[in-house]
C-alpha cells in the first residue's frame, strides 16, 4: 500500500509477486464482468422485452415453437395439457419490492468495492490525467446508474427498460477498460527504460 501512496508510483514498478496477484485479480474480475453479461442476457433475453418482463412484469411475446413435420413420429410421451387461449399473454409478475431491495443490497456492497480496487489500479497506469478522469467518471456513473435502473423500470414502467440496457452496456465497456488497461500497463517495459531506436 505504501507504493500506491507515493506520487510517482506506476504499475510497472511492482515486483513480480504483486504483478501476478493484481493480474489474477483483474482477470478474475473480467471473468465476472463477462459472466454477468452472459447471465443477464440469459436471464432476461435479447432486447428490452426481457427487462420489461423481469422487472416491470410486462409480458413479452412467447418464442415461436416450430410445428412437427407432417407424418413425423412423436419425439416423446404425449401429455394431455389444455390448450392456451389464443392471444392470451403469459402470466408475469413484477419483481417485488423485497426482492428488488435484496438484489440492490447485495450489489451496493460489491460493485463499489470492485470499482474502488480496479480504479486504484487504473490510476497507477501511465494514462494521462484527462483520460483517467473521463474513464473513472464513466465507470462510476455507469455503476450508479445501473444500480438505479431496476427501480426505475419497476416503478416507472417497462417503457424505460432501454435505460437498463444502456447502463449495462456502458458498465461492461468502462469496467472492462479499467480492468484490462492496468494489466497491460503493469507488464509492459517502463517507458523511460526503453532502448531508443538506433539511427
Amino acid at each position: 500500500m505504501r507504493q500506491f501512496a507515493s506520487s510517482g508510483f506506476r504499475l510497472w514498478n511492482l515486483g513480480i509477486e504483486a504483478k501476478i496477484l493484481y493480474t489474477t485479480f483483474c482477470v478474475l474480475t473480467l471473468c465476472g464482468i463477462v459472466s454477468s453479461a452472459l447471465y443477464y442476457g440469459d436471464l432476461v433475453g435479447a432486447g428490452t422485452g426481457g427487462i420489461k418482463s423481469y422487472y416491470a412484469g410486462e409480458a413479452k411475446p412467447a418464442p415461436a415453437v416450430p410445428a412437427p413435420a407432417a407424418g413425423a413420429p412423436p419425439s416423446g410421451p404425449a401429455i394431455d395439457v389444455p390448450e392456451d387461449e389464443p392471444g392470451r399473454p403469459p402470466i408475469v409478475v413484477p419483481m417485488t419490492y423485497r426482492k428488488l431491495l435484496e438484489v440492490t443490497h447485495f450489489h451496493l456492497f460489491t460493485m463499489p468495492v470492485v470499482l474502488l480496487i480496479i480504479g486504484h489500479l487504473f490510476l497507477a497506469t501511465g494514462l494521462g490525467d484527462r483520460g483517467k478522469l473521463l474513464w473513472l467518471i464513466g465507470a462510476s456513473s455507469s455503476v450508479a446508474a445501473h444500480l438505479a435502473t431496476p427501480w426505475i423500470v419497476r416503478y416507472g414502467g417497462g417503457g424505460l427498460a432501454f435505460l437498463h440496457a444502456i447502463t449495462g452496456t456502458t458498465l461492461t465497456v468502462t469496467m472492462s477498460v479499467l480492468t484490462l488497461y492496468p494489466v497491460v500497463a503493469m507488464w509492459r517495459t517502463k517507458p523511460s527504460a526503453r532502448t531508443p531506436p538506433e539511427a
